[in-house]
């Protein structure tokens, strides 16, 4: 508008512009890091199967009347933990479930696929989807299901890619459960997908030098009350532990980005809220930004390649998601 009625002789027009334009440069950069700084869109789906149930080899074992009631506890205890933790941090719950003769591998596919096809009420898909997992996993790394069924990770991929396609959105896993390092050794390797995996191992197994062995849904009571409690400092390297954090991302996680409002977007909510001779601003807004002109495609290039190799090299201890909650390792 300064532009459109410049005058060069008037000292009060350069008087007001100069008290004007400071203002708006200061709420530009204030609305623009309050984008920056707000979350995107998440939805978590969170399934707990029967654990105890299994050996360490792998094998079914008959659990007692007692221990069975013991282990249906923890299992409510899993689930409220979850709860609190898709509340705590604005995750959209799409499900909390629980079966004590475990999962077919049928209602795991419809669930998980229907979490996948989930929008947000706006239209576009989630930025995040979290799925959670507590149960067992044989050895060779596939989670159990009921009877002889078992998932893997192709699998659970495949399902991601035939839904998500090229939006763009991020899953998120979190297992607890052991034997996860086998997921979590592929999806270091995985690349063109947004993926993390959220897990734990054990530094030894049934020492008696070092107690009882670890509870069933142990990780992950430490791991919401870290990431829902400011007041508990969870040190997840000291000595002694016998869990110890484990996270991995794939190699284009440093790529994501939330999702921004399309050209569409903004154009209707200008037309809703501005005079229509303004229109042409949108086009000269949405042709700088939106990547029309990408003056520094080189330089865009260069920070994705290093911020890949960072993340490679020496990846951080605690990694932010940008929903609140964080992924943790335990140093080496």
């Amino acid at each position: 508008l300064a532009a459109l009625s410049w005058q060069a002789t008037n000292t009060m027009f350069f008087a007001f512009l100069f008290i004007v334009l400071p203002v708006e440069i200061t709420i530009h950069g204030l609305l623009h890091d309050l984008g920056k700084s707000v979350g995107g869109t998440c939805i978590g789906y969170a399934m707990v199967a029967p654990s105890n149930s299994y050996s360490p080899e792998g094998d079914v074992i008959l659990l007692p009347s007692n221990a069975l009631q013991e282990y249906m506890s923890q299992s409510t205890d899993i689930l409220n933990s979850m709860q609190r933790f898709f509340t705590h941090h604005l995750i959209e719950t799409f499900g909390c479930d629980y079966s004590t003769s475990g999962l077919t591998l049928e209602s795991v596919e419809s669930k998980l696929k229907a979490l996948f096809e989930r929008q947000t009420s706006d239209g576009p898909r989630f930025d995040s989807y979290v799925v959670y997992y507590s149960g067992h996993m044989h050895p060779g790394g596939d989670l159990a299901l009921s009877g002889t069924a078992s998932l893997k990770l192709d699998t659970l991929l495949d399902w991601w890619r035939e839904t998500n396609g090229d939006a763009g959105s991020r899953l998120i896993l979190i297992l607890d459960t052991d034997n996860a390092h086998h997921w979590v050794r592929q999806v270091r390797k995985l690349d063109g997908v947004y993926i993390a995996i959220q897990s734990y191992q054990r530094s030894k197994r049934d020492d008696p030098e070092l107690g009882p062995g670890v509870q069933v849904g142990e990780f992950t009571k430490e791991w919401v009350a870290y990431n829902c409690s400011e007041d508990v400092g969870t040190n997840w390297a000291a000595e002694g532990r016998t869990l110890k954090a484990v996270y991995a991302v794939s190699r284009c996680w440093t790529d994501f980005h939330f999702h921004s409002p399309s050209e569409d977007d903004v154009t209707q909510h200008w037309d809703s809220n501005f005079p229509r001779m303004t229109r042409p601003l949108v086009r000269v807004a949405t042709w700088c930004q939106g990547g029309e002109v990408e003056l520094l495609c080189c330089c865009d290039w260069l920070f994705k390649c290093m911020k890949r190799k960072k993340m490679l090299w020496l990846p951080p201890v605690v990694l932010n998601t940008g929903h609140g909650f964080k992924l943790v390792r335990t140093k080496a």
